[in-house]
């Protein structure tokens, strides 16, 4: 049976990247965004490069989209979720004081509610594949902080601690949890 990869965020940068990866190897790929014309575009370049997949419209702040998004694409996987790639996240870059509240609010929905949502919504179909992984994306940021980066640090450091949290936790359900921080 072929494994299975659900990808947040992967109309563009790491998250394409990795999709295009995993399809080169043979997964079932599953790529979401917002982004709709980059979808289109995945799509075609995960067929192009000889893999199967499926692609969809997904808001991670959104609980019913995610848990949805999440069913389908297992049910379409032949009931699979071998790994689960949160990936989806803002950068707002600025002065803190100078980047609106509301702004700074909205990138802490994606990138940490974000993937509280995947992995809470994605656990029971974890447990059921064995050897289940999940990656997510957080920023050397996370670790070492940046000028006018505050807010996206904070939000990686979150991410960060939550992995290595979840890592312990889930492990003695057998899955795997990482963290990936570029940069």
């Amino acid at each position: 049976m072929k494994k299975s990869v659900f990808i947040t965020g992967a109309a563009t940068g790491i998250g394409r990247a990795t999709a295009l990866n995993f399809a080169r190897r043979g997964y079932f790929v599953g790529g979401y965004d917002l982004d709709e014309a980059g979808l289109k575009v995945l799509e075609a370049d995960i067929a192009a490069v000889g893999g199967t997949g499926t692609v969809g419209h997904l808001d991670v702040t959104d609980v019913e989209e995610m848990s949805t998004r999440l069913a389908e694409f297992v049910a379409a996987a032949g009931d699979r979720l071998d790994v689960m790639i949160n990936n989806a996240g803002l950068l707002t870059a600025g002065a803190f004081e100078e980047i609106p509240l509301a702004t700074h609010h909205r990138d802490i929905d994606v990138n940490v509610k974000g993937v509280v949502n995947g992995l809470h919504l994605a656990f029971p179909f974890l447990k059921s594949t064995p050897g289940s992984t999940v990656i997510n994306l957080a920023s050397a940021s996370a670790i070492y902080g940046q000028a006018e980066l505050a807010n996206y640090s904070a939000t990686k450091g979150a991410i960060h601690a939550m992995a290595k949290s979840m890592a312990q936790e889930l492990a003695r359900k057998q899955v795997r949890v990482n963290v990936v921080a570029p940069g």
